[in-house]
């Protein structure tokens, strides 16, 4: 549930309080076909907004470039803000509807089924799913939710608060930072991809003895595998947020704040700046180094370092600008090539023609 009122006294660096009535709750927030009078709505278009407001829910966020719009509609007690940025009006308040945390408390702190090894030290406030597994020397953070048949090996770490939901799979020695949320399905710290060839090509395993590290505020989707380090960490810092099915392979380190989108896939012993923003099926080869702030292209492939900031694309990679233009042209070479072969003929040339024979004067 949330207040209007709350609104008005801890987020009015982020909204406006444009009127109505502060005394109005919120149950839940609905898209604007679905708004009642106890819901919470989002505006950012004027034709909405008579609906919305014939609707009277409680409480009204509408994007401050549209404020004007509000004037000569009825009168209601529905309690409007404005704010700047639609996406960021929706990041601190639909948190407060959020019942994920339902999903793991429902069992009680630690379920029957669940199996923590005596040498396992657990926060205040951890709730264990069942057939969850914590494995000896592993440390859970305080307030962490595990989800079920999450398996935790020995001496991994979660920090304080961070969520694995359901058949996550932390391995050995392994770390995952404060306040950080994993997805279904998704493993961290299985062995990286790494052979040896032998003279007859029979290929040994090369043993990974490193680890993952995680930092604080990551984020990582589903089906996604990160791969432990031959001997030191793959590292993925602070605030990167990892969409579903990425691959992250064996010493790796990705900067802070990076976005990755679905399909993203890398090689090993690649590093990967700050704030760094990738499309979706984007594709890095190993031993390479890209900048800070650099931006992919969908489908783009990365072969080389990149070693300025900026927006790239395609695949041999090259400026986004280029790389747009280079698009266009492939859409249309088979035009191209038609033309050329028209052209060639009308000068009776051909693509094995002497240089002495393409220099013959023309004739019709």
């Amino acid at each position: 549930m949330l207040a209007a009122q709350t609104i008005k006294n801890k987020h009015s660096d982020v909204f406006t309080f444009i009127g109505g009535d502060l005394a109005r709750r919120a149950t839940s927030s609905r898209a604007i076909e679905d708004a009642c009078f106890d819901s919470l709505v989002y505006v950012s278009c004027p034709k909405q907004l008579a609906e919305v407001m014939g609707r009277n829910p409680a409480i009204v966020i509408v994007n401050a470039k549209i404020v004007g719009a509000l004037a000569g509609l009825s009168d209601t007690d529905t309690c409007c803000f404005s704010v700047r940025n639609i996406s960021m009006g929706m990041a601190l308040l639909l948190k407060y509807f959020d019942e994920k945390r339902l999903r793991f408390t429902q069992w009680g702190e630690r379920h029957p089924t669940a199996i923590v090894h005596p040498d396992a030290e657990l926060g205040a406030g951890v709730y264990l799913g069942p057939y969850c597994v914590i494995g000896a020397h592993a440390s859970v953070g305080e307030g962490c939710l595990i989800g079920a048949h999450v398996v935790v090996e020995n001496k991994a770490r979660i920090g304080a608060r961070s969520i694995l939901h359901p058949h996550v799979f932390l391995g050995s020695s392994c770390e995952i930072g404060q306040d950080c949320e994993i997805h279904p399905h998704t493993t961290i710290g299985s062995d990286g991809f790494g052979y040896a060839v032998d003279a007859d090509g029979k290929p040994r395993k090369i043993s990974h003895l490193g680890n993952v590290k995680i930092g604080n505020d990551v984020e990582i989707g589903g089906n996604c595998a990160i791969d432990r380090a031959t001997l030191a960490s793959t590292h993925i810092r602070s605030g990167t947020k990892i969409d579903n099915i990425c691959h992250i392979a064996h010493n790796c380190d990705l900067g802070e704040n990076g976005f990755y989108t679905a399909g993203f896939m890398m090689g090993g012993s690649t590093t990967i700046g700050r704030g760094f923003l990738t499309g979706g099926n984007s594709v890095v080869t190993a031993h390479v180094k890209i900048a800070d702030n650099v931006t992919l292209q969908g489908r783009s492939s990365v072969t080389n370092d990149i070693l300025e900031s900026g927006a790239y694309g395609g695949y041999p990679l090259q400026p986004l600008k280029e790389a747009m233009k280079t698009a266009v042209s492939l859409a249309q070479l088979n035009d191209i090539r038609k033309n050329l072969h028209r052209i060639m003929k009308h000068l009776r040339l051909t693509s094995r023609c002497t240089e002495e024979e393409s220099a013959a004067p023309f004739e019709r």
